[in-house]
C-alpha cells in the first residue's frame, strides 16, 4: 500500500504543481495579462489600493507552490499552501456569485467567461486533491517512488488533471445547455 500512496502522492503533487505553473505563467507572460488579473482581482473584491500587492502576492505565492511541492516529506509545505489559496480562492468566487457580479475569472489568463459554479466545482477538486495530497504525505508516503512506469502513470494522469482543469471554460460551455430557441413571431 506505501508504493500506491506514494504514487498518488506524486500524482497529486504534479497535479497542483501544474496548474499552479500555468496559472502563475498566464498571469505573467505580459503587463496586458497581468493588468487583466489585477481588475478581476478588484472586480472581485480587491480594494483598488491594494490590487497591484494583492496580484504580486498571488503570483509569487502561485510560482513558489510547485517549488515547495518539491521538498521533502511529500511537499507538505506546497500542498499546505496550495490548499489554503485555493480555500481563498473559493471564497472569493462565492462572494462573487452571490453578489452577481460579472467578472471572469483570469485564472489562467484571459476569459471572456464569468465566474460561475464551474469554477467553484472546479477549485473544489483541487481542495480535495490537495487534502489526498496532504493525507498522503502525513501518512508517511514514500517521497518518491522508484518505478519509472508508476512515475510515468502519475505524471501522464497528472497531465490530464491540469489540462481538464485548465479548460475549464471550454469544457463548461461544451456542456452548457443551447439557447432557447428565439421564435419569430
Amino acid at each position: 500500500m506505501g508504493d500506491s500512496m506514494g504514487y498518488a502522492l506524486l500524482a497529486c503533487r504534479f497535479l497542483i504543481g501544474g496548474v499552479f505553473v500555468v496559472s502563475a505563467v498566464s498571469k505573467l507572460r505580459g503587463r496586458t495579462a497581468f493588468r487583466e488579473f489585477e481588475a478581476a482581482a478588484q472586480e472581485m473584491g480587491a480594494p483598488a489600493r491594494f490590487r497591484r500587492p494583492i496580484a504580486l502576492a498571488v503570483v509569487t505565492a502561485e510560482g513558489l507552490i510547485p517549488l515547495l511541492l518539491m521538498v521533502p516529506p511529500g511537499g507538505l509545505a506546497g500542498l499546505a499552501l496550495a490548499g489554503g489559496m485555493l480555500l481563498v480562492f473559493t471564497v472569493a468566487m462565492v462572494t462573487a456569485l452571490r453578489r452577481k457580479k460579472t467578472t471572469s475569472c483570469a485564472c489562467f489568463g484571459s476569459s471572456t467567461a464569468p465566474i460561475g459554479r464551474q469554477h467553484v466545482v472546479r477549485n473544489a477538486a483541487l481542495l480535495v486533491v490537495t487534502g489526498g495530497g496532504v493525507t498522503a504525505a502525513l501518512g508517511g508516503a514514500p517521497g518518491l517512488p522508484s518505478h519509472p512506469g508508476g512515475i510515468a502513470v502519475a505524471a501522464f494522469a497528472a497531465l490530464v488533471g491540469v489540462l481538464l482543469v485548465v479548460a475549464t471554460d471550454e469544457l463548461a460551455a461544451l456542456f452548457a445547455p443551447p439557447p432557447p430557441a428565439h421564435q419569430e413571431t
